[in-house]
């Protein structure tokens, strides 16, 4: 059967591509994107673009080939966002605003099926005004998925008249199977950096989860699962060698993570993962660029259905997210000196199965179609 005639809604190598782009040029930072957001954005933006805008969009996040109509494009997107926003023990607080730097205003068909479907809303903000801008994305944007600023922001050059799109979502969570905050301690995570420091660390001894010995990545992963109404886990893959993490994002760049996932079983698994917190922000305008993406940022980018003005190139696509990992989940916490810890002590059992994060690993959060989350831990 013909890819065409077998559309695959959640084969969409996008999220992906930026992610790996995004770790390349941060290779020594913590990151964490969001691959469905941005898709569905990307989307979105098709929804209200014409002409040679619409054909690249269209190319690009190959909508012919995995949707039948844009009504079930639409569809896909309203169901997964509704997935991860609408559950009470785990979700993602999401911001999705594009900001238009126009006076007349958006479209009602469009504003109706942004709201409706994506998640998104789209204003009319003056984009000349910078400090005036930063208050407006911080106080009113921000603050609504749990607070934090955007620091470095850079829209006017040339034109008035354009697009700023704001990507934003934190991680509220549960786990499955909570870690005990007694067993929590201190253990040495070897940096990417070659550094070595003592970090608090959730511990179990014997988790049963799903695991897997990944030779042909020279790898192994766990599967640590969310309370959900949805399937949703976290899928954390840990190189064997201590600098390999580079190597094995280059041979996960085009790895279908859930087949991946099929090849997981359950076990009893000794689980070392280091508490962490990460507040990731990046500019998506190279990456997008690199990726082919040219006419949305061109003086001729056509958004006819989007607002009156039509040609309101997009100026930069501005993406935060935020991830605080610890015993039970993703949220707050009190912070607790490194003294109040007591060193980890470790069992080795010939027999056992162990996933020992004390080094760069890559992690990503999916449904059985969607990756909502993805990223990697390399220092502290």
């Amino acid at each position: 059967m013909s890819e065409a005639s077998n559309p695959t809604p959640y084969d969409c190598p996008i999220g992906a591509g930026i992610y790996h782009s995004i770790a390349t040029s941060f290779g020594d930072e913590n990151v964490v994107v969001s691959p469905v957001l941005l898709e569905a954005t990307l989307s979105l933006l098709f929804l209200g673009s014409d002409g040679a805008t619409a054909e690249e969009l269209q190319k690009l996040l190959r909508l012919k080939q995995r949707f039948p109509s844009n009504a079930k494009m639409a569809n896909f997107y309203a169901a997964e966002l509704a997935n991860i926003t609408a559950d009470a023990d785990t979700f993602l607080q999401l911001q999705s605003r594009l900001m238009l730097g126009c006076e007349s205003g958006v479209a009602d068909d469009f504003q109706k099926i942004a709201q409706t479907y994506f998640h998104a809303t789209a204003e009319c903000v003056d984009l000349e005004q910078t400090e005036k801008l930063r208050r407006h994305i911080n106080e009113q944007i921000l603050a609504s998925v749990g607070g934090g600023s955007w620091k470095d922001i850079h829209v006017a050059d040339g034109s008035a008249a354009k697009t700023l799109l704001l990507l934003a979502a934190t991680l509220q969570s549960k786990w499955f199977l909570p870690f005990s905050a007694y067993r929590t301690g201190l253990y040495e995570f070897h940096s990417g950096s070659s550094q070595v420091k003592s970090v608090p660390m959730l511990f179990d001894d014997d988790m049963f989860v799903k695991f897997a010995e990944l030779r042909d990545l020279d790898a192994r992963a766990i599967e640590l699962p969310f309370e959900h109404a949805e399937e949703l886990s976290m899928l954390l893959i840990l190189p064997n060698q201590r600098g390999g993490l580079q190597e094995l994002e280059k041979q996960l760049h085009d790895l279908d993570l859930g087949a991946l996932q099929q090849r997981m079983q359950m076990e009893g698994v000794q689980v070392l993962l280091p508490k962490f917190s990460i507040d990731f922000e990046c500019s998506l305008r190279q990456p997008l660029k690199q990726l082919g993406f040219a006419e949305i940022f061109a003086p001729s980018a056509n958004f006819k259905h989007l607002h009156s003005s039509a040609n309101l190139p997009i100026a930069d696509v501005l993406h935060k997210l935020r991830i605080n990992l610890n015993e039970s989940g993703s949220g707050p916490e009190l912070p607790k000196n490194a003294t109040e810890y007591k060193p980890i002590v470790i069992s080795n059992s010939s027999r056992q199965k162990f996933f020992r994060a004390d080094h760069p690993f890559f992690f990503a959060i999916r449904s059985e179609k969607v990756t909502y989350l993805m990223g990697h831990v390399v220092e502290f």
